[in-house]
């Protein structure tokens, strides 16, 4: 892979002009000549077709002779100038009193540099585009706002763009050095696009990048979400390639990838468990939310720890010029948002608070039992600029989910409950216009109790912690190159789950199941590099390592999987290290005509994983547990091509991506696999291979009162594990060879907005009984492969209604939201049982004697049928 890497790294250099080249032009076009002269000479111009006479009759006729000295002899004439920047030679009209190209400044480069900010509330803009207009040479803000651009010297127009926002045009005379903050005004509800869009489709400065894709605030604002919410998750699974477990699960699956196999960062830090109400809300309250980046196939060196997704949130930072509040009252949840400068244009807060409304749900009169659905999150986030090259963020996040059911039994209260904790500092330092940095400190901690008895305090928990300390490089030491650098270390404590008791003398009687305690340290270094005009090429090298710590009681199984010794490791000493190497490469082209080709490898290293064998929402019981002596790390190599093309109609656009995926060391659980309180639970697991392959197609519409996307993916995940099927492959429980998916989005006048979001996917595989048999006078099911059946194919339509209540020129903002989820009341079911049969009133019932001769009737259990909410929103 060295190899590769090194063979597509051509060394930079400029385009030959002492190249020699005969020319023989009569009376044609200027236009024709310079075409003659990019064919011969591999030349590539830039210029204003308008400013450029272009018509104007020339005449050249030349033996052997410079290319340079050609351009002399043919646009001196003409009043026209050139000069060489980067891979392009530059033509411009000649201003009075200027004697030609700059001869003592053609070779000089300098730097423009800043940031680019909201101009209403002084916020950062992730992703802008930042270029000349006539070169259409440039780059993006990166995830802090910074931009630098490195250009010869000379007079420019640069312009600044962002979806979402108006285009600003900036002359600058680059005679040394330059430093900029500009802001970008927000475009009016009526003019905004709706964008899915890849991270580099910026007009005309870099192809797409393999396997991203970018959520602009504006699309999430405009998308059906749940109850009226915006939803990251759900937007996310609207995507190509990313798909949902269905309803009333948080799990999704990207390219083949398990559940566990995402990575979820909220301003850098890990979200465990990123949903509430088993996935019908995300963690992350919707106003505390500016950007969402996805990666799907090509992994940034900078990520890693995961196999197969990386979903990068960002929080905003507060308004830095005014305060604010804005929130939402609904029947599921309300949230409020605060924000507003604590010193203006230097530092700034913001703080968001979600709490559900559902306690109407609880029926207890009707039944004599009573349960309690609860969840609330609270974001909050400081911004303080310390000084011109300084610059600190604060962000923390907790959330909490509570599901309680009250009986007239002797344990009264039982239930589950699970709750997420997240800190980040991070420290944003400019040493100079070419080298930025940013060091981060985080801790995530993730807890989940399965309750016993409320009333005795009796619980199983499980839980997993994160502290890590990391910097990042980026230095932009040309137009062709951005590098990156940077190490992390990570430290994670798990505990698997053990049982706490409120009586002292049980609690010494249960056993106790040994913690987890690890350590990972990552080192990275990646290049973009603009190869030539049209062609870029991304790569990076990871090298990661894992090492598990002491005191710790380590099991080591025979072939069997029986415990055939067991070792005590002290405090202090460390265990099974492992080490990974990493490396990722992508290749975009554009050869015109609103194409890029995309091509990217990619391997993913993983050193953690959630140990459940259920999908189910209300019996998953999470154990995150590290790589060891019986745990491999896992492995993943990605292969993908892509394809874009930009339609002769403006805003409308085609992708298509292909990918193939390798995983090695995958698991899975031997039968009725003991998953809970089990202090040999490493010994239920078996591993394998999987492979993964499939394509993805998008069609979008970004511009005009309608608009939006259609998608569908083909794709599959196989599985081969040892013990299991007998040693066949299979298909993956979240295999869905099919999903189709459509979104659009409708301006109805001045006050109106529709959206409706229309999903598909083949039913989930799972292993039913191929037949029953009578055994001792009881019905037995036999089962045949593992995941030989499917559960009905999975569709629902989602809708909204948003009717604003003011004026467009009014500072305050509010709305009413009519949203329904389900519209036509599909029922999609997430598990079937064979356990039931008939009873006399056609009730399907478990019966209490299984003995005799009994028809089994198959029956399926779904969560979510049509729910509609209305939701009153405001914001000042």
């Amino acid at each position: 892979m060295a190899a590769l890497i090194m063979a597509a790294l051509p060394v930079l250099v400029g385009q030959d002009l002492d190249r020699k080249i005969t020319l023989r032009i009569q009376n044609e076009t200027l236009e024709h000549a310079l075409k003659e002269i990019s064919r011969k000479g591999d030349i590539r111009f830039s210029y204003s077709p308008r400013k450029i006479p272009l018509k104007e009759k020339v005449n050249l006729n030349v033996t052997e002779k410079s290319v340079g000295a050609i351009l002399d002899e043919l646009l001196e004439p003409l009043g026209v100038s050139w000069f060489e920047s980067e891979y392009h030679v530059v033509l411009k009209m000649k201003k009075s009193g200027d004697s030609g190209k700059p001869q003592a400044t053609v070779n000089r480069k300098y730097t423009l540099s800043g940031y680019v900010r909201d101009q209403t509330n002084g916020e950062v803009l992730i992703g802008a585009n930042v270029y000349d207009k006539i070169t259409y040479q440039g780059t993006t803000s990166n995830a802090y706002g910074f931009f630098s651009l490195t250009l010869p010297a000379g007079n420019y127009t640069i312009t600044f763009s962002l979806i979402g926002y108006t285009s600003f045009d900036q002359e600058i005379k680059l005679e040394k050095d330059f430093t900029t903050d500009l802001s970008l005004k927000e475009t009016s509800i009526e003019m905004k696009a709706v964008e899915i869009l890849s991270d580099k489709e910026i007009q005309g400065i870099e192809p797409a990048a393999a396997g991203e894709v970018r959520f602009s605030t504006s699309t999430l604002k405009r998308m059906a979400g749940f109850a009226g919410n915006i939803d990251v998750l759900k937007s996310l699974q609207a995507v190509p390639g990313i798909n949902a477990f269905g309803d009333g699960s948080s799990f999704f699956y990207v390219r083949g990838g398990n559940n566990d196999q995402n990575l979820m960062l909220i301003d850098e830090a890990p979200i465990f468990n990123p949903a509430h109400l088993f996935g019908f809300f995300s963690a992350l309250a919707p106003d505390a939310i500016k950007d969402v980046k996805a990666y799907k196939g090509d992994f940034p060196a900078s990520y890693g720890g995961r196999l197969s997704s990386v979903i990068d949130i960002r929080a905003r930072d507060g308004n830095l010029n005014r305060f604010g509040f804005s929130g939402n009252l609904g029947i599921f949840t309300s949230d409020l948002t605060v924000e507003g400068p604590l010193a203006k244009e230097k530092s700034s807060f913001i703080l968001s608070a979600r709490k559900s409304n559902l306690n109407w749900l609880s029926n207890s009169e009707l039944t004599g039992k009573s349960f309690t659905i609860d969840f609330y999150d609270l974001n909050a986030k400081l911004n303080i600029r310390l000084n011109k090259k300084n610059r600190l963020f604060l962000t923390g996040f907790t959330g909490n989910d509570d599901f309680s059911r009250l009986t007239n039994a002797s344990i009264h209260t039982f239930g589950i409950s699970w709750d997420n904790t997240t800190g980040t500092i991070r420290w944003n330092h400019l040493f100079n216009n070419k080298l930025f940095s940013n060091t981060t400190a985080v801790f995530s901690e993730y807890n989940y109790y399965l309750y016993i008895s409320r009333e005795e305090d009796d619980y199983w928990k499980s839980s997993i912690r994160n502290n890590t300390l990391k910097t990042d490089f980026t230095w932009y030491p040309n137009l062709s190159n951005t590098l990156k650098a940077g190490i992390d270390l990570s430290n994670y404590h798990s505990n698997p789950g053990n049982v706490h008791f409120s009586d002292d003398e049980t609690q010494k009687s249960a056993p106790l199941i040994p913690e987890y305690n690890s350590l990972g340290l990552s080192v990275y270094f990646s290049n973009d590099q603009i190869i030539r005009e049209k062609l870029s090429l991304k790569y990076g090298l990871r090298l990661s390592s894992w090492r598990n710590l002491g005191p710790a009681t380590v099991y080591f199984y025979d072939a069997a999987y029986e415990v055939a010794d067991t070792i005590e490791v002290d405090k202090g000493s460390y265990f099974s290290p492992y080490f990974n190497l990493e490396p990722r490469i992508s290749l975009a082209w554009a050869p015109g005509s609103g194409i890029t080709i995309t091509a990217g490898y990619c391997r993913t290293a993983q050193y953690l994983q959630m140990l459940s064998n259920s999908t189910s929402p209300f019996t998953s019981l999470e154990v995150w547990a590290p790589s060891g002596p019986n745990i491999k790390p896992q492995q993943a190599d990605q292969f993908s091509l892509g394809l874009l093309t930009m339609t002769g109609k403006p805003g409308i656009s085609f992708t298509a991506e292909a990918f193939y995926k390798l995983f090695r060391n995958q698991i899975d659980y031997k039968d009725h696999a003991n998953m809970l309180y089990n202090p040999l639970i490493e010994g239920e697991l078996r591993f394998g291979s999987a492979k993964s392959y499939g394509i993805e197609l998008l069609a979008r519409k970004s511009q005009g009162k309608l608009t939006g996307w259609v998608g569908y993916s083909y794709s599959r995940i196989l599985k081969t594990i040892e013990g299991i099927n007998q040693n066949l492959e299979f298909p993956a429980v979240y295999d869905h060879p099919h999903s189709l998916f459509a979104n659009f989005m409708l301006s109805a006048g001045k006050r109106w907005e529709l959206a409706a979001s229309w999903f598909y996917m083949t039913g989930s595989a799972f292993t039913s009984p191929t037949g029953f048999i009578q055994y001792n006078g009881y019905t037995v099911p036999v089962y045949g492969k593992k995941n030989n059946d499917r559960l009905p194919d999975y569709h629902r339509l989602d809708m909204s209604v948003t009717f604003r209540l003011n004026r467009p020129e009014n500072r305050f903002r509010h709305n009413l939201i009519l949203s329904v989820y389900n519209l036509y009341g599909r029922k999609n079911p997430f598990a079937l049982s064979f356990n039931k049969i008939m009873n006399d009133n056609g009730d399907f019932v478990v019966p209490s004697d299984l003995s005799g001769s009994t028809e089994i009737i198959p029956t399926s259990i779904s969560v979510a049928g049509f729910i509609p909410s209305l939701n009153y929103t405001f914001k000042f």
